[in-house]
């Protein structure tokens, strides 16, 4: 019988054994691992771990790991994301070496005091906003334990785990910025060559607008547009909007096809805020600026921010508003004129005609925004090329099946 235990304590211990020794060898290998040299800038190397790192933290900022990510969207996306990763690694490295060449990289005490400040501020408001949650909350019972988790937690998700090493990957971020604007320096794109694309807009969009003004949208959606709908007009909303959550529970029952049950909802809310839009609506209608009453009441986040700030929505038959707005828009009969309460699944709309629509568009009206546009492609193109000439004519080498390993 004691022969039998020893035997049995023999075995246990050597399995033990087993276990600890797997255990110690997975780490050395983790720690070989992440050591790995995934690319070589001219013989700058670039490790495994740095560009995991990297990925991890884009990942969390959408809160998500490496396992939901491949789960979700599939092995080979995974690779892809590591992939471009490293490559965007390699990027950052020419332009930093190129940067320290044309003398561009501001490295002092002075500066490096001034961003580990910067740092300690933040960090310092990162706690102070944890220790606030952490106090107003009483079902967290270990408040000390909490912050010091959580502080933990968001100081290495936004890279100040190491004070020291994001005071250099901050002067390296400006070096590398300032390289590019170096490079976007380099190209520049003119007001004829501006005036060259809008006419190409406008042989291809005015055409097909008059055919169908519904392809008006379509050009919108992907980029400026030159020519409007003959007979379009522009309005401004002021919208008494019903709360995000009651918009939420109508739009979710038209979805399932339960109409009466999202008009009965409809109809009990905007009972709810009827007093407050019939008062707005008697301001409007006295005369009162109508901008103004749209940043005081208006609840369409849309009429807060250009272009619709300044000029409103453009509206026409088939324009794609929601049926009852668009019917009331097209219904008033002159610049100024407001309607009555519009109601909508949004809640209540006043809507004023601010001016006539349709028509080519002036080029100095989208002079800026095309010739913003077109310079930024250029510059793109610009940067992408010299990098690519940069990489052909230097030492670079990749070793993306490296990232594979281990995960």
């Amino acid at each position: 019988m004691n022969r039998m235990k020893k035997i049995m304590v023999t075995a246990v211990c050597a399995v033990l054994c087993v276990a600890l020794a797997s255990c110690s060898m997975v780490s050395v290998n983790e720690d070989k691992d992440r050591a790995q040299v995934v690319a070589e800038v001219n013989g700058t190397q670039i490790t495994k771990g740095e560009v995991m790192d990297q990925v991890d933290m884009n990942l969390a900022v959408y809160g998500m790991t490496r396992e939901q990510f491949a789960e979700q969207y599939g092995a080979e996306q995974f690779t892809a994301m590591k992939e471009d990763m490293l490559d965007q690694f390699v990027k950052g490295e020419l332009l930093y070496q190129h940067a320290q060449a044309d003398g561009l990289v501001e490295d002092t005490e002075e500066v490096r005091a001034e961003k580990r400040k910067g740092i300690e501020d933040t960090l310092a408001s990162l706690k102070s906003g944890i220790e606030d949650t952490a106090n107003a909350d009483d079902t967290i019972t270990d408040k000390d334990a909490y912050i010091e988790e959580q502080y933990a937690k968001y100081s290495e998700l936004y890279g100040y785990k190491d004070i020291d090493k994001a005071v250099e990957d901050s002067i390296k971020t400006d070096a590398i910025n300032a390289e590019v604007e170096k490079l976007n320096g380099e190209v520049s794109y003119s007001e004829e060559e501006a005036k060259a694309y809008y006419d190409e807009l406008m042989e291809t969009q005015k055409p097909a607008i008059e055919e169908d003004a519904t392809a008006y949208t379509t050009y919108k959606n992907s980029g400026t547009v030159v020519y409007e709908p003959k007979g379009a007009r522009y309005v401004k909303n002021l919208l008494i909007g019903l709360p995000d959550d009651v918009q939420s529970e109508i739009k979710t029952l038209r979805q399932n096809g339960d109409d009466e049950g999202a008009d009965a909802k409809l109809q009990e809310e905007l009972a709810k805020i009827k007093d407050s839009a019939d008062a707005a609506l008697a301001r409007a209608k006295s005369g009162e600026d109508f901008d103004a009453l749209i940043e005081e009441l208006g609840t369409d986040t849309g009429m807060k921010s250009e272009p619709a700030k300044t000029k409103g929505y453009l509206v026409f038959p088939g324009s794609g508003m929601v049926e009852p707005f668009e019917t009331a828009s097209m219904a008033l009969p002159s610049v100024g004129s407001i309607s009555d309460l519009v109601p909508t699944d949004y809640g209540y709309h006043i809507i004023q005609y601010t001016s006539e629509g349709g028509g080519e568009v002036p080029f100095e009206d989208v002079k800026e925004s095309i010739t913003s546009k077109k310079l930024n492609e250029v510059q793109t193109a610009h940067q992408d090329e010299t990098i690519e000439q940069w990489k052909s004519e230097e030492s670079i080498k990749t070793y993306p099946d490296r990232l594979s390993t281990f995960a």
